[in-house]
């Protein structure tokens, strides 16, 4: 299973592109169609200061797992979604796509405002829902799935002193990573203010100014964006265990590193591992001296 969730300010469209695509499965504390929805929300946030007040939220399963869930059991996990993430409180709506087929998936929309007319914190997302997903894949006997954080290293490291290709390369990362496909791809960019032009290749165009991918680097080609999409999940057949995830930065809500304490627990090599391998290289290094000994 795959969870992925992102603050938003584009509600309306993010609810008129749910409804859409699929059926709605449940509503809490709202009600109605995406127009109504998208009322009742902009009346919630009237007040609120926050600029994303909103949230989105797709969860999917493994293309083995195609039937394997019911409709109240995919509201079941909706509902245990918004109760791990501490909204279970908020209104809410859970979309159902591509039913019956191998990439069934679900949509949250949701607010993000609570009681004290704060929002909720987004940070740590990432590893919140992975480990959501573990517990979910455990309790229905799902395939486990291991999303990857860094699904694709580039040949070439981009280094530009432009701040608005660097917003422009953060906001097309951002949305490979919440995409599964050039479609929700092209949607996300738009409801961020770019706009994505695709033929042979594939260029961009924000605050009026047009790049081409390839300007970005050698990995924002077309070609190699829809790899990023296509590799952004992977499918573990043989293990049940992460062996190592290397984690150079996580994202947050106001970008801080986060410490190793903060850091759910299996996201760190198994016990053992580094002193092995320490070990491998101060005998490799002792051999290579005798040898220059010689």
């Amino acid at each position: 299973m795959i969870a992925k969730t992102e603050s938003i300010n584009f509600t309306a469209n993010a609810l008129a592109y749910c409804e859409r695509g699929g059926e709605v499965l449940y509503q809490n504390q709202c009600f109605g169609n995406a127009k109504d929805l998208a009322a009742q929300f902009k009346e919630r946030h009237a007040y609120s200061q926050s600029t994303k007040p909103t949230y989105h939220a797709k969860i999917r399963i493994a293309p083995e797992d195609k039937g394997k869930l019911n409709t109240q059991e995919w509201i079941d996990i909706a509902n245990k979604f918004t109760e791990q993430m501490g909204l279970d409180k908020n209104p809410y709506s859970v979309f159902i796509h591509e039913e019956g087929s191998d990439k069934e998936h679900i949509h949250l929309v949701g607010s993000r405002l609570l009681e004290n007319n704060l929002v909720a914190s987004d940070s740590y997302t990432h590893f919140k829902c992975m480990d959501f997903c573990r517990e979910i894949e455990a309790e229905y006997n799902l395939r486990k799935v291991r999303r990857k954080l860094e699904a694709f290293v580039a040949g070439v490291e981009f280094e530009s002193s432009d701040k608005r290709l660097i917003s422009l390369r953060r906001k097309v990362d951002n949305a490979i990573d919440f995409s599964d496909s050039m479609d929700d791809f092209i949607f996300h960019l738009k409801n961020n203010g770019v706009k994505t032009i695709k033929s042979r290749g594939i260029s961009f165009v924000m605050d009026g100014i047009k790049v081409k991918g390839s300007k970005l680097g050698r990995e924002y080609s077309l070609k190699n964006i829809e790899k990023r999409i296509n590799l952004g999940i992977e499918i573990n057949c043989q293990t049940e265990q992460v062996s190592e995830v290397i984690i150079e930065k996580p994202i947050t809500e106001n970008n801080h590193f986060v410490s190793d304490d903060h850091i759910p627990i299996h996201f760190f090599k198994k016990a053992g591992q580094e002193d092995e391998r320490e070990d491998g290289l101060k005998k490799k290094s002792w051999h290579s001296k005798k040898g220059m000994g010689r």
